[in-house]
């Protein structure tokens, strides 16, 4: 076995190949599986094994999408089933569950290929009733029980949509250049101009939407985690992940003034999330990790940008175990994990909170008391990793999301949001 990992895992750390030796050994996993899973997957070093019935179950990522694969004893390949998204889905088998479980929210949607047939299998849960449903590959329903089915991971929540899935359609789409691969905020500037940054440089990159071009590159500070930022006026406040703030005056002028604004909060927190709040003037701070001492609950906090000060209390506290958070993408450590901001703006006309959610692939809108009001699955297939939110002054929503290793980040545009 070794000697196998070293050969098709060449690339991976010493410290991987060891974790994947004894993901191995855990579940005795006969030597043909492994073989056979290594030349199918020889990019892949994490993932779970399971036995079954039938013979080993190994789960991992691929391309940010969750897979399962099942072998019999001897290394044959039994079945491979897929994460989708609904745009997936064959015309006929969404319209089904459209007219027939338009109130149940969409939990799961997955491919199955196994022996050669290709079925859809939909997971829709609604007040305690889980109903699994499979399509054939041509949308015909093969097989689905209106009683309860005991579902036992549900990974995706939000609405089943009317009509085409919310937000799969962008009214525009911008390949962004390599600098900007790992875009982790933007701010709508005027004159058709983004404000980007990414989470390892201390510059500010103007984007310009109409030429798809970078036309301007302002340094504020060094190498950092950057991951947010917020435009007042001629102002420009970034978001380092350890909470503290950096003020970027006359930002758009040859010699900008930068200030720093240091973090009050644990360095357990890891803040993402930065928005301007206009009407209160201060700035909001959503964190993507937690504080011990909120239990479980995490933070929403506030910069008043009259006295520069961070206030070390958060102003709204956003309970984990609420319905809303329940149905995540992919494994959780620990009750955290259901939330996890990645980006925080408020909106221009309603002046509602919303909250982006990279890792669990999601949008909502916050309420004042910390409740999820509405929630909706983001296309993995268009955002492999949603990360900056900005408004247009009609309710325009954008999204950035970065880009794989090899491929480009994006920004995305619609018409409207929650």
């Amino acid at each position: 076995m070794k000697k196998i990992t070293i050969n098709v895992l060449a690339l991976a750390l010493i410290a991987g190949t060891i974790s994947c030796d004894s993901l191995w050994e855990k579940e005795n996993v006969p030597e043909a599986v492994k073989i056979r899973f290594s030349e199918l997957y020889p990019n892949i070093t994490t993932m779970d094994w399971d036995e079954e019935d039938e013979g080993y179950e190994a789960e991992f990522e691929l391309s940010g999408r969750e897979r399962s694969v099942l072998f019999d004893t001897k290394g044959k390949l039994l079945r491979v089933t897929e994460e989708i998204g609904t745009q997936g889905l064959p015309a006929k088998a969404m319209a089904y569950v459209q007219q027939k479980y338009g109130n149940y929210t969409l939990d799961e949607v997955h491919r199955v290929n196994e022996v050669n047939q290709i079925k859809y299998v939909v997971e829709l849960e609604s007040k305690g009733d889980d109903v699994s449903l499979s399509f054939a590959e041509d949308g015909k329903l093969l097989e689905g029980d209106a009683a309860a089915v005991q579902v036992q991971e549900a990974s995706l929540v939000g609405f089943i949509p009317k009509g085409e899935p919310a937000f799969a359609k962008p009214l525009a789409t911008w390949q962004l250049p390599v600098e900007l691969r790992e875009i982790s905020g933007i701010a709508l500037l005027p004159d058709n101009k983004m404000a980007c940054i990414q989470d390892e440089e201390g510059v500010i990159f103007i984007y310009n939407l109409g030429s798809k071009n970078i036309e301007d590159r302002i340094k504020f500070a060094g190498p950092g985690d950057y991951e947010e930022i917020a435009v007042a006026g001629t102002t420009a406040y970034v978001l380092r992940s350890d909470g503290a703030v950096f003020e970027v005056s006359d930002f758009n002028s040859k010699k900008p003034t930068v200030t720093e604004h240091k973090s009050v909060l644990a360095a357990t927190q890891d803040t993402e999330g930065l928005a301007y709040d206009e009407k209160n003037k201060r700035l909001l701070i959503a964190c993507k990790g937690h504080d011990d001492k909120l239990g479980a609950n995490k933070g929403v906090y506030v910069l008043d940008l009259t006295s520069k000060q961070m206030q070390l209390e958060p102003l709204i506290k956003i309970p984990l175990a609420q319905k809303e958070l329940q149905h995540t993408t992919g494994k959780k450590k620990d009750m955290y994990d259901v939330l996890q901001p990645s980006s925080l703006e408020v909106h221009p006309q309603t002046g509602e909170l919303y909250l982006l959610d990279a890792a669990n692939q999601r949008m909502m809108v916050l309420g004042d008391d910390g409740n999820i009001k509405r929630s909706v699955i983001l296309d993995k297939e268009l955002m492999r990793q949603p990360e900056g939110l900005a408004f247009g002054e009609n309710g325009e929503v954008y999204i950035a999301s970065e880009g794989s290793k090899k491929g480009n980040g994006v920004i995305l545009k619609y018409s409207q949001g929650l």
